[in-house]
């Protein structure tokens, strides 16, 4: 904590990525609790908790860092659950969505199964070793979540992006202007990208050495710019089918 508090660049760094992610919490839940008059239903509570976790994750690990919590038991798991509630509903945020685009009741429980067993085999080992505080172990089993979310994440919206140029498709035939049509796959195809390339460079700083604290803040800022992107398909394509 410390040497933390000395070290100005790093100590800005961090409170620069805490600052983008509570606004897009608090922006997020505004538009939420606005936008869902029934407050129910998987993807609104997906986002809810997600975002709380954007919110309570970069609170929790800034106590701590930063020497106002001392006690590793009163810090450390507060950090891991927040983590987990963070990034398992953002997998399930994609995965309601997804629901609106394909059929496919097999293939839909396939994609429910992969992040539960990721949840359930990825994340809890990960939060047991960290909260033994074994250092190599936890980094490397830190690095493989990190790498599984991305490929889970990726999974997911290549198969949203295929199923909704299938669904818009026949959404042409139904008669819906060709050039709405493009236009949303546009919207689509960009955010995807920028979703992707979120992705990798928190699997790229995962892999870095010496800059633990800013990574570790990182993460929630991107979780965050995520989830709003994910908002904002979402409603482009609510807009498209009206």
């Amino acid at each position: 904590a410390d040497h933390l508090k000395k070290d100005l660049p790093v100590a800005m760094t961090m409170a620069a990525f805490i600052g983008i992610a509570w606004y897009i919490c608090i922006e997020l839940n505004i538009r939420l609790f606005m936008t869902f008059r029934r407050r129910r239903g998987l993807y609104f509570w997906s986002c809810c908790l997600c975002s709380w976790g954007v919110l309570l994750g970069p609170l929790c690990m800034l106590l701590y860092d930063f020497g106002i919590i001392k006690s590793i038991w009163a810090a450390i798991p507060p950090i891991y659950v927040t983590w987990w509630i963070m990034v398992v509903p953002q997998s399930l945020v994609l995965y309601s969505r997804l629901h609106l685009v394909m059929n496919n009741s097999k293939h839909l429980c396939w994609v429910l199964g992969m992040i539960i067993g990721t949840a359930i085999f990825i994340s809890i080992p990960t939060i047991v070793i960290g909260l033994v505080q074994l250092d190599n172990p936890n980094l490397i089993m830190d690095r493989i979540q990190v790498t599984t979310f991305f490929l889970q994440e990726t999974i997911i919206s290549t198969l949203y992006v295929y199923q909704t140029r299938n669904y818009l498709k026949s959404s042409t035939i139904l008669g819906y202007d060709d050039k709405t049509i493009r236009r949303v796959m546009q919207h689509l195809n960009y955010t995807n990208l920028l979703v992707i390339f979120l992705d990798i460079s928190v699997l790229v700083l995962s892999y870095i050495p010496g800059i633990f604290y800013v990574q570790a803040v990182y993460k929630p800022c991107v979780y965050g710019i995520k989830l709003r992107v994910e908002f904002s398909i979402l409603n482009k394509l609510v807009e498209t089918v009206k």
